[in-house]
C-alpha cells in the first residue's frame, strides 16, 4: 500500500509542474505514431548494428514489435509481445522469469535493455518499453557471450520534446486490474523529464492466481549543448505472483495430465507458501557527444540490483496409483552488477569506399548469489479427489546449496559497414572477450560441487554482404558466430572449469523488399549449428560430471510482412519453418535425431488492422503453431494450436478506448513447458475480454 501511495504522490507532484498552455496542445504519443506508418516504425532498429540503420541494410533478421502493436493488443508482458514473432517457443521459466527459445536455442540469458545485458531471472514489465527488437541468430560480435538463436532487446521510453500526461486503466474478465501512467514534461528547451510506471493487483484464470506489481521509471535528458546530451534513467520493479509450473506429464499418453484447466497443483495457501517475489532496481547514465568532424561518442554506465524469494511447487504423476506428488522448494537469488560501454562511431571515405565505423569497449562485473533450501516431504494427492494441503514456509536456516558467483568481462569490438558502391555493401565486425568467472560453494553438504575459477578468451567474427539491385530490394548473405561459457549453465557440474564453451556458427541468406513505400516483405533462410553442448557424463552415476559432447543444428525459413496494404488496412505477419535437431549426443535419453525443445516446426502470427476513419479501428489476428516437445528427450508432447484474437478501438485527442477479446473460440492449448525436463505444461488463457481506457490531460 505504501508503494502505491508513493507512486500516486510522485505522479501528482509531476503533474503539478504547470505549463498548462503547452499541455493544452496535447501532441501525444498517438500524434507521434501518426507521423510514421507501421512499416516505418518496424524497419528502423538499433540492436543489430548498434546504430540507427535501415533494416534493409542489416544482413540479419530483426523483428520489431512497436508501441502501436503493444497498445492495440493491450500487451503488458514480454511473452505477450513475442506472440508477434515467428520462430519463438515459450518456457514456463520455473515460475520465476521470462524465458523463450529462439530458432530452437534456449535464450534464458539473452534478454537486454537498451543494449545492456539484462540476464536476471524475472518477469519484465512493459510500462516503460517503447518497442522490442528481436535479433535472430548469433550476436556475440557486439554483445558477447550467448545469443545462439538470437536476443531480445527492450528499448525504453525516453524524454520527448512534446509534453504528455497519460493515465491508463486496464481490466479483464480474468481479473486483471492494472493502472499505468506516462508523464513527459519539458522543463526548458534543454531539459526534459519523463516518468512512467504501473500498479497492478490482478487475479488470473488459474485457481489462486494472483499478481501484485509496482513499477516506476523516472528519466531526465539534458541538452548540455547542441552537440552534447546527457540522459539519466532509473527503474524500479516489484513483482509478487503465483509460482505456477502447470501440469505434469501423464506417462501413459505422453501428454500433459488431463485436469480441469483451473486446477493449481500446489498448496491451498499459495499466497503464503507458493509465490515468486522479485525486486529489481537499476540506474543508467548516458552521455552522447558529436564532434566537429561528425564523429560521435556514446558512453553508458548501467548498474542493477536484483533479489528473488521463490517458493515453487513441483509436481509429478504416478499413473499406476493415480496419485500426484507435489514437492515444495525454496530458492533465494541476489545479484548486483555494473557495466559500462564506451563507443566511438563515424563516417569517412578511403578512395571511393564509404565507411561507417563503430569501435567499442565494454567492461562489466556481476555478483550472483544462489541459495536453495531443503524440501520437506512431498504431499500426495488423489487424482479423482484433489485436496490441496496447507504448507508452512520452508526453513531458511541452513541451505543445501549456497553458491557465490562472480564474473568480470572485458571486451573490445569493432564494426565497419563499407559501401563499395551504390549497390554493394559489406558489413564486417569482430569482438574479443576476456571473461573471468568464479564460483564458490559455501555450504557443507554431501557430494559438494567443486568450485571453479576460469577465464575464457574468445574471438567472435561477423561478415555480411548486402546487394541492392534496385533501391527497393536488398539481398544479403551473412556469417555470424557466438559462444556461451558452460559456467552459465543452469545445471552445475563439478568439472565445469575444464570444459570449453559452446560455439555457435550461423549462415543466413535473405531478401528484404519494399513492395511499396509503406509495405515490406522479408525472407530469410538459415543454418545454425551449436557444438560443445553440455551433457551429463553417462559413466558418472552421481550425475555431477559433464561432457561437451552434444551438438544441435537448426535450419529454417522465415517470412515476414509488415505495413500498409491499403490506406486503411495495415498488417504485421510472420511465418517460420524450423528443422531443429540434436545431431550429436552421448545420452540414451536424448538420441541423435531428437527434436529441439520448445520448437514447433511451423509457427505463424498475424495482426491485421482496419482504420475506418480518424477515430475508429478494428483488428484481428492471432498465433498458430504445430506440436512441440517440452524437452529434447521428446517424451512430453504439447499439441499444436491456433488462437484467434480481435480488438476494436476509438481514439480521440484526449482519450482512447480499446476492447480486446482474446482466444475468441476458447481453444484449450498449452502455451509453454519447462524446456529442460518433461514437466511444467502451462495452459493458455481461455476466452477473455480486456478493456483499456487512456486519458490525456
Amino acid at each position: 500500500m505504501k508503494k502505491t501511495i508513493l507512486l500516486v504522490s510522485i505522479l501528482s507532484s509531476f503533474s503539478g509542474l504547470g505549463y498548462a498552455d503547452e499541455v493544452a496542445a496535447l501532441p501525444s504519443i498517438r500524434s507521434k505514431a501518426n507521423q510514421q506508418t507501421l512499416k516505418q516504425e518496424v524497419t528502423q532498429a538499433s540492436t543489430a548494428t548498434k546504430g540507427a540503420l535501415q533494416l534493409k541494410d542489416v544482413p540479419q533478421t530483426v523483428n520489431v514489435i512497436p508501441q502501436e502493436i503493444l497498445r492495440e493488443q493491450a500487451v503488458t508482458s514480454v511473452q505477450g509481445a513475442l506472440q508477434n514473432v515467428p520462430g519463438v517457443g515459450f518456457s514456463t521459466g520455473d515460475g520465476q522469469r521470462d524465458q523463450v527459445s529462439i530458432r530452437g536455442f534456449n535464450s534464458v540469458y539473452d534478454s537486454y535493455i537498451d543494449g545492456f545485458r539484462d540476464d536476471a531471472m524475472y518477469y519484465r514489465d512493459l510500462s516503460n518499453t517503447e518497442r522490442i527488437e528481436v535479433v535472430k541468430g548469433p550476436a556475440s560480435v557486439l554483445y558477447g557471450r550467448g545469443s545462439a538463436g538470437g536476443l531480445i532487446n527492450r528499448i525504453t521510453k525516453k524524454p520527448m520534446a512534446e509534453p504528455l500526461r497519460e493515465i491508463t486503466l486496464m481490466g479483464s474478465t480474468l481479473g486483471q486490474r492494472r493502472s499505468q501512467f506516462d508523464v513527459n514534461q519539458p522543463l526548458s528547451d534543454q531539459v526534459k523529464m519523463r516518468l512512467t510506471g504501473a500498479v497492478e493487483d490482478s487475479d488470473g484464470y488459474r485457481n489462486q492466481a494472483f499478481l501484485k506489481r509496482q513499477a516506476i521509471a523516472p528519466s531526465m535528458s539534458w541538452d548540455i549543448s547542441d552537440k552534447t546530451k546527457l540522459l539519466v534513467q532509473a527503474d524500479y520493479l516489484h513483482d509478487d505472483r503465483l509460482a505456477d509450473q502447470g501440469f505434469p506429464m501423464d506417462p501413459t499418453t505422453h501428454r500433459p495430465l488431463a485436469l480441469d484447466r483451473k486446477v493449481f497443483l500446489g498448496p491451498a495457501n499459495a499466497k503464503d507458501s507458493a509465490d515468486t517475489d522479485t525486486e529489481v532496481k537499476s540506474a543508467t547514465v548516458t552521455l552522447d557527444h558529436t564532434f566537429d568532424n561528425a564523429w560521435k561518442y556514446h558512453g553508458v554506465v548501467h548498474a542493477y540490483k536484483y533479489s528473488l524469494d521463490r517458493q515453487l511447487p513441483n509436481s509429478s504423476y504416478n499413473a499406476k496409483n493415480q496419485t500426484i506428488s507435489i514437492t515444495p522448494s525454496r530458492r533465494f537469488r541476489n545479484e548486483k552488477g555494473v557495466a559500462t560501454q564506451q563507443e566511438l562511431s563515424g563516417q569517412f571515405k578511403t578512395g571511393s569506399i564509404e565507411h561507417n565505423v563503430l569501435v567499442g569497449l565494454e567492461l562489466n562485473h556481476q555478483n550472483k548469489d544462489d541459495k536453495i533450501f531443503a524440501s520437506p516431504p512431498a504431499s500426495t494427492l488423489q487424482l479423482n479427489n484433489i485436496v490441496l494441503p496447507i504448507w508452512q514456509s520452508i526453513s531458511t536456516v541452513t541451505p543445501t546449496t549456497n553458491n557465490k558467483n562472480n564474473s568480470t568481462n572485458k571486451a573490445l569490438y569493432i564494426q565497419d559497414m563499407l559501401a563499395l558502391n551504390t549497390q554493394l555493401k559489406v558489413l564486417i565486425g569482430a569482438r574479443y572477450d576476456d571473461l573471468e568467472q568464479k564460483r564458490s560453494a559455501l555450504a557443507v553438504q554431501k557430494n559438494v560441487i567443486t568450485p571453479y575459477n576460469r577465464t575464457d578468451h574468445k574471438f567472435s567474427p561477423r561478415v555480411g554482404l548486402v546487394y541492392e539491385p534496385i533501391e527497393q530490394l536488398s539481398l544479403y548473405a551473412s556469417y555470424n558466430q557466438s559462444f556461451q561459457p558452460l559456467s552459465d549453465a543452469l545445471t552445475v557440474y563439478r568439472n565445469l572449469s575444464g570444459l570449453q564453451p559452446t560455439k555457435t556458427q550461423s549462415y543466413e541468406v535473405g531478401a528484404k523488399w519494399d513492395v511499396t513505400p509503406d509495405y515490406n516483405v522479408s525472407l530469410s533462410i538459415f543454418n545454425t549449428t551449436q557444438n560443445n553442448v553440455l551433457q551429463s557424463d553417462p559413466a558418472d552415476k552421481t550425475g555431477q560430471t559433464a561432457l561437451v559432447a552434444g551438438e544441435q543444428r537448426s535450419r529454417g525459413v522465415e517470412v515476414t510482412a509488415v505495413g500498409q496494404l491499403t490506406d486503411k488496412l495495415s498488417i504485421l505477419a510472420g511465418y517460420a519453418y524450423l528443422d531443429a535437431k540434436i545431431t550429436k549426443s552421448v545420452l540414451a535419453s536424448v538420441p541423435v535425431g531428437s527434436l529441439a525443445a520448445l520448437t514447433p516446426k511451423n509457427s505463424a502470427n498475424v495482426w491485421a488492422k482496419y482504420q475506418f476513419n480518424d477515430h475508429w479501428y478494428a483488428a484481428v489476428g492471432g498465433r498458430a503453431q504445430t506440436s512441440q516437445y517440452a524437452a529434447s528427450t521428446n517424451v512430453l508432447k504439447l499439441p499444436g494450436y491456433a488462437v484467434m484474437n480481435a480488438a476494436v478501438g476509438y481514439n480521440h485527442e484526449r482519450y482512447d478506448v480499446g476492447l480486446n477479446v482474446n482466444n475468441i473460440f476458447d481453444r484449450h492449448y498449452f502455451v509453454s513447458a519447462h524446456g529442460l525436463s518433461d514437466q511444467g505444461a502451462l495452459i493458455g488463457n481461455p476466452v477473455n475480454a480486456q478493456l483499456t481506457l487512456r486519458y490525456r490531460f
